[in-house]
């Protein structure tokens, strides 16, 4: 405890992250979603600006506010040290945590700074920072959520990540730190390498004004020709000097007349460094913690020689992130940026901004909104915000309008919400308009919002100003203006998340008008018109037994086959049957109510068993349109056989 009160603001900055952390896990353990874990990440932040840097773009899911996160931590490690790792790391911690748990088991294994293993150890990490870096840079994605270990906990193993090289890095954090002192922060974690390569301050920028004047000579130097320089220079010298020279401005000093020379500093550094032998602590893992200073009762050690500068450490910690959010939400970087076409059309372009696009929501849907755009005639480029759902649509104007461009912007949705009972013959349709609801997404949560509601069918979206939306309800359910308005403009609710849980949903749609008219449709059209039908025929197999082949259908029930996330699941399907010989053609349909698998196969090859058979496979061979192959876990499961119906 006495240690805890001569170090508390540390200690409190400590015990606060590890609570927050310790909130996301407790949440996703009773069913809750993982929280985004990556918000104020600056590892995260760096890779992304980086990125965008080098193809403006950002990495997905990343914002403004983890980018000024990483920006004030490199600020902060090249003026003051490495204030993150020392206060507000949870890896690092947990790294200080297992210390003591290695001295309560007596375990000690050794590793001399500057022997033979150090140095070879030491490399790991750079080489962890130049492959993450190299991975996140070519595809826009972070990698390191592969295998962060906090990532991986902190979202319960429910995140973007590789399970076999998440519970890798989970051993090194806990098995390592149990037998090595450090482990994790000295010789794996690439933030602390990146850290390093920041503390040599003036190399790094050396660098950089050398890329520079090389590129402005016509030689550019391509980005990982400069990350390679700046992890191999920032090895070299960590090894070499092991202590970095100008930057950062503060150091631990010590005044040797106060200085009682008990080792006590020393034996209470987490990373070991030899303080009671040092005049000033320049040592490349110093993280300025202040555990030196918490442990001597001569008032020997200070930050500068100033005893007014003991604080400055966990204050500036604290300073730097309010700086970050503050930066954050004061600036904006898109997620993409583009342009095509002729150059001469792009001076004389104008633009309109939709928001509300919850289906651009990273990098990959923002490159597919892109793709679509580019076959609009007229459409010359677009610009991306994912962390608020918003595009910037260019267009010529002397070519087409933003109506047009907006109408084929939109994608209407048509979605069942539940079946009718069988007793019904007619189902009515009262038509809205409904400003706010552009989105597919936004069919999906109102769709949400309605289907608990008695005596709704279905709904359906048109384009329109405002958006043209149809409910299909029971002939006999009145048309309450007021329900329908508390419906449509349902502000929040919520709504149920794969693998369990529920998720808070914010809605701001509004209710403009309601149609006078009402229509009507029968059940079974209803019914037909909802269901998202497909068919595929497989050229290969056409082309191996002929038009002409003795065929017959396989049909086999499978309800809920209408569900979106099943529906998901069905071009996986359709790609695995391509590949097996026999099988002529796929196709979803309704027979009365009940929803069907149909395969059409070659009647000498197949039969109802061999292909019941077939759909027990555990693993799909799938074909990608991009002309690559893989296998995958089945993703439906079949529990009903089927039989040929012709």
């Amino acid at each position: 405890m006495s240690k805890i009160k001569k170090n508390l603001w540390r200690h409190v900055l400590q015990l606060g992250v590890i609570a927050v952390i310790a909130g996301f896990i407790l949440k996703v353990f009773f069913g809750g979603a993982p929280a985004d874990v990556e918000a104020y990440c600056p590892f995260g932040g760096l890779q992304s600006l980086v990125t965008y840097l080098n193809s403006n773009t950002l990495a997905c899911s990343m914002s403004i506010v983890q980018i000024m996160m990483g920006v004030t931590l490199a600020i902060g490690v090249i003026l003051f040290s490495k204030l993150f790792c020392g206060y507000l790391c949870p890896l690092g911690t947990v790294t200080e945590w297992m210390a003591v748990l290695r001295k309560k088991m007596k375990i000690n294994i050794n590793i001399t700074t500057g022997s033979i293993v150090d140095k070879i150890l030491r490399a790991i990490k750079y080489i962890l920072l130049f492959w993450i870096f190299y991975m996140t840079i070519s595809s826009s994605e972070l990698f390191c959520k592969n295998f962060d270990p906090y990532y991986a906990i902190a979202t319960g193993f429910k995140g973007e990540l590789t399970a076999w090289m998440a519970l890798i890095s989970i051993v090194c954090l806990f098995l390592g730190n149990l037998f090595i002192n450090m482990f994790w922060c000295k010789y794996i974690c690439p933030l602390g390498a990146l850290s390093n390569v920041f503390k040599f301050t003036l190399t790094f920028l050396g660098l950089l004004i050398l890329s520079l004047i090389l590129g402005y000579f016509g030689l550019p130097m391509q980005w990982y020709w400069l990350l390679g320089a700046s992890c191999v220079i920032g090895y070299i010298f960590e090894i070499v000097y092991h202590e970095s020279k100008v930057f950062p401005l503060l150091h631990i000093t010590r005044d040797d007349e106060k200085c009682n020379h008990c080792g006590l500093c020393s034996k209470k550094c987490p990373q070991q460094i030899d303080v009671a032998n040092l005049k000033v602590v320049k040592d490349i893992d110093c993280t300025l913690c202040g555990e030196c200073m918490g442990s001597c009762n001569k008032n020997a050690l200070q930050i500068n020689r100033k005893p007014a500068f003991r604080w400055l450490p966990a204050i500036l910690v604290v300073v730097l992130f309010f700086v970050g959010l503050w930066m954050g939400t004061h600036w904006e970087l898109p997620t993409i940026d583009e342009r095509w076409g002729d150059p001469a059309k792009l001076e004389h372009l104008e633009s309109f901004e939709r928001d509300g696009m919850r289906t651009v929501k990273c990098f990959g849907s923002s490159k597919a909104f892109a793709a679509r755009m580019k076959n609009v005639p007229g459409v010359y480029g677009v610009t991306t915000y994912v962390n608020r759902f918003a595009v910037v649509v260019y267009y010529d104007p002397s070519e087409t309008s933003k109506e047009k461009v907006e109408n084929a912007m939109f994608t209407p949705v048509k979605r069942k919400l539940n079946t009718p009972p069988a007793g019904v013959k007619q189902v009515k349709i009262v038509t809205l308009g409904v400003e706010k609801l552009f989105d597919q997404m936004d069919v999906t949560f109102l769709g949400n919002i309605i289907r608990e509601k008695e005596g709704f069918y279905g709904i359906q979206t048109e384009y329109d100003c405002p958006v043209r939306v149809k409910l299909f309800m029971d002939i006999n359910k009145p048309i309450d203006k007021k329900e329908l308005r508390s419906i449509v403009e349902t502000r929040e609710f919520e709504m149920p998340v794969h693998g369990g849980g529920v998720k808070k949903i914010e809605c701001d749609y509004e209710l403009v008008n309601i149609s006078n008219q009402v229509d009507t449709i029968g059940r079974q059209a209803f019914l037909e018109m909802m269901f998202p039908a497909t068919k595929s025929r497989f050229q290969i197999a056409l082309k191996k037994y002929g038009e002409d082949a003795a065929t017959a259908v396989y049909e086999m029930p499978y309800p809920g086959l209408d569900k979106p996330l099943v529906q998901r699941q069905v071009p996986y399907l359709g790609s695995f049957l391509s590949t097996q010989d026999g099988v002529m053609e796929f196709a979803t349909a309704l027979n009365g109510d009940i929803p069907v698998i149909r395969i059409t196969y070659v009647k000498e090859v197949l039969d109802d068993d061999k292909i019941w058979e077939i759909l027990q496979t555990p693993k799909w061979k799938i074909h990608y349109t991009n002309g690559t192959t893989k296998e995958i876990d089945a993703t439906l499961t079949f529990k009903t056989p089927g039989k040929t119906v012709e």
